[in-house]
C-alpha cells in the first residue's frame, strides 16, 4: 500500500470559532462567518486568476482529529452509518473539504464565507468551483434531507448561503 505526504500550501489565519468559544454564539451558522486563509509566499503565484471565480473548493487537514471511527451516529439520524457516508472528522485520513464563497482575494490572503476550519488549520489545496462541480438533484438519505430543511430555516441558509441546496 502506498503512503503519501502532503505539504501545506497555507494556513487558516482566522477560522470559525471552536464549539466552546463564546464568539461562536455570534453566528447562527458558519455561513454568516467570513474566515481568512493565508497562502504561503512560495505558492502565491498559484492564486493568479482565482479571483474570477465566485466560489472555491478548500481542502485542508483536520489536524486536531485524534480518533478514527468507521461508524458514527449523527444528529438527525436515528441509525448508525459509516463514516464515508458522513462529513464526520473521525476518518482514516483526516481530510476536510468545503465549498466556500470567495468574498475577497488579496494575495496572499483569501476571505471565504462559510469557512468551518479552525484557526491554525493547515490548507492542502484550493481549487476553483465551476460547472464541472455542479450536481443537479443529488440523491441523499431521508434523514439528511429533513436535517437540511430544518437547518435551511433555523440557521438561515437561504439568506446567508443562497447558492446551497438542491437544484
Amino acid at each position: 500500500m502506498n503512503e503519501y505526504r502532503f505539504k501545506p500550501i497555507g494556513i487558516v489565519e482566522v477560522g470559525f470559532p471552536r464549539p466552546n468559544d463564546p464568539e461562536r454564539g455570534r453566528y447562527g451558522s458558519r455561513y454568516e462567518f467570513v474566515g481568512v486563509i493565508r497562502v504561503y509566499d512560495e505558492y502565491t503565484d498559484g492564486l493568479l486568476g482565482l479571483g474570477e471565480y465566485s466560489h472555491v473548493i478548500l481542502i485542508y487537514v483536520l489536524h486536531e482529529a485524534r480518533e478514527v471511527s468507521l461508524r458514527v451516529r449523527l444528529k438527525g439520524f436515528d441509525r448508525e452509518v459509516g463514516v464515508f457516508a458522513t462529513r464526520h472528522p473521525t476518518r482514516p485520513n483526516p481530510i476536510g473539504l468545503s465549498i466556500l464563497e470567495l468574498v475577497k482575494l488579496d494575495p496572499p490572503r483569501l476571505w471565504l464565507r462559510g469557512l468551518d476550519a479552525w484557526t491554525g488549520t493547515p490548507v492542502l489545496d484550493i481549487k476553483p468551483y465551476d460547472y464541472y462541480d455542479v450536481v443537479k438533484r443529488p440523491r441523499v438519505p431521508r434523514e439528511f434531507e429533513e436535517e437540511w430543511l430544518r437547518s435551511y430555516v433555523e440557521k438561515g441558509y437561504g439568506v446567508h448561503a443562497p447558492w446551497m441546496g438542491p437544484c
